[in-house]
């Protein structure tokens, strides 16, 4: 990992600082032992949350937020998370949305909690090996009777960590400390 001058990170392999957000969110909720300043990446001005509080070539996604904010309610900073911050134009989803409510401390709704069960078999079923990353910290959130269920149902969930993290970002350590802390739950 890489960190500049006023200690956000970046991936090894990455040439821009365009991933901060979504890594600085992962290193929180997974308990890096370095701390990230998380609340550099809310520009207050501006309204929005931002990838890199300095390096700001494009909007915020979905992707980076949903990690982000996880960051924040790892810390118990739910005043902090807010969907109208990201100035992208993604699409929410029902779980993502529903992921939004926890990390503002509040409770998903039954449509919500649905639509993450269907994320999970989707995950687990049609696409184990993609990025695994935006699932794990919705699940990491919902508690571990979700994160359970992923386990159970995607035979393949630590390769699939494996193959995001270790390959070109070089970010071995921080794929086992997230494997150890997903058998934990």
């Amino acid at each position: 990992m890489i960190f500049d001058n006023k200690g956000f990170p970046r991936d090894n392999g990455a040439s821009d600082w365009q991933d901060s957000a979504r890594l600085a969110g992962i290193m929180t909720l997974f308990g890096w032992p370095r701390h990230v300043p998380l609340e550099p990446y809310l520009d207050l001005m501006e309204r929005r949350y931002v990838r890199h509080p300095k390096e700001r070539l494009y909007d915020m996604s979905r992707d980076q937020a949903v990690c982000l904010v996880a960051g924040y309610w790892k810390q118990g900073e739910y005043e902090l998370v807010d969907r109208s911050l990201v100035d992208g134009k993604d699409i929410f989803s029902p779980s993502v949305r529903g992921h939004f409510r926890r990390c503002q401390g509040r409770s998903a709704s039954a449509l919500q909690n649905l639509w993450l069960r269907l994320d999970i078999m989707y995950s687990a079923y049609i696409k184990p090996m993609d990025e695994p990353n935006q699932l794990i910290c919705i699940l990491m959130v919902a508690g571990p009777e979700y994160v359970r269920l992923w386990r159970k149902h995607n035979k393949k969930w630590k390769e699939a960590i494996r193959l995001y993290w270790c390959g070109w970002r070089g970010e071995s350590e921080l794929a086992e400390l997230m494997i150890s802390k997903i058998e934990g739950a």
